[in-house]
């Protein structure tokens, strides 16, 4: 029997591991805007629409009153017309997450010009349940111009919460004011004030080592936030962190992710799940009681990232990708 101190060999591979690829992996020499730049780009994107926010301390200072009326979305979400995917009892639902050359590019804004370049459209609405608008941003508010077009045709948009390896001051995601996490309430508001429908939660970075009771209090924070939401919105959890507080990718409902997903809406999985591990999360979601239609499961249609260590991910077209046929394929996978 090993003793209690006995040290966790397989975690301390994985932190070295994470550190090595950093280490080794690709840095293309391209230099970052300063904090004064980015300031000022965030700025000029909230004159027509364009609403993020990179740092802890934006996220904090926010108030509805700040809120401009060109950055707020009119269009209530509309339930379905069509039969093609029934809402009340699907067998499948299709997630589709936008990440498309770091968003909030000028046609998404409210006062676009004539399109001369390649753009982002989302085609065959009547398919897709819920729409992600993912940026590498710590806060992506869904730019409005996209959620009324998909409120008109009954999808649910979510914005995304990001905290990537590199983002200052993640012990501020569960700091309180008078006994609520203010950043809970931040995210609670926003969604209301730009009229979109809940969040995916994506954190890419280890727990601080500092905070004691980290898990629990997470636990407690993502209970908080999803009863703060109305019933009509949603609070999806990315498979990245653990509950033992490193990132480590399970590619399913596991024991490691399953509080975290109790807490929340759903379950949006990694890449790099295999026929093997879905049947064990759909196992372990009957099990616990978890509806399959809130665990999602994630095809990566441009094939990025295919020379990383570990199971290929799945990807659509198997060879290259691409992002052709990848709808038809994952409702026959899935």
């Amino acid at each position: 029997m090993y003793s209690a101190t006995f040290p966790d060999w397989k975690r301390i591979g994985r932190r070295i591991g994470k550190k090595l690829r950093d280490v080794l992996g690709p840095h293309p020499n391209v230099p970052s805007p300063s904090v004064e730049e980015r300031r000022a780009q965030r700025l000029r994107d909230a004159l027509v629409g364009l609403v993020y926010f990179d740092t802890f301390k934006e996220l904090e200072l926010w108030h509805p009153t700040n809120v401009d009326p060109i950055q707020q979305a009119n269009q209530p979400l509309l339930p379905r017309v069509s039969n093609v995917h029934n809402h009340d009892g699907p067998k499948t639902r299709l997630l589709l997450c936008h990440d498309y050359k770091g968003g909030y590019h000028e046609y998404e804004s409210v006062r676009p010009s004539p399109l001369n370049s390649e753009s982002y459209s989302c085609k065959h609405l009547q398919y897709v349940d819920t729409f992600v608008y993912f940026s590498h941003k710590l806060l992506c508010i869904p730019p409005p111009a996209w959620i009324n077009v998909l409120h008109r045709h009954g999808v649910e948009v979510l914005g995304t919460f990001l905290i990537e390896p590199q983002t200052p001051n993640m012990d501020r995601l569960l700091m309180k004011t008078n006994g609520k996490f203010t950043v809970a309430k931040q995210l609670t508001d926003m969604a209301d004030a730009y009229g979109f429908d809940g969040w995916l939660l994506n954190i890419e970075q280890d727990a601080p080592v500092t905070c004691q009771d980290w898990h629990r209090n997470l636990v407690d924070f993502l209970d908080e936030l999803q009863i703060s939401m109305s019933k009509h919105k949603k609070v999806l959890w990315y498979d990245a962190l653990t509950t033992e507080g490193d990132v480590y990718y399970q590619n399913g409902l596991t024991s490691m992710n399953r509080p975290y997903v109790q807490s929340t809406s759903g379950l949006f999985t990694n890449y790099k799940w295999t026929e093997k591990m879905l049947a064990q999360s759909e196992l372990f979601a009957v099990e616990l009681g978890i509806p399959l239609t809130r665990i999602f499961f994630g095809i990566d249609v441009w094939a990025q990232n295919t020379d990383m260590p570990g199971p290929p991910r799945v990807t659509y077209p198997p060879v290259g990708g691409g992002g052709t046929n990848t709808g038809l394929v994952s409702f026959s996978r899935l």
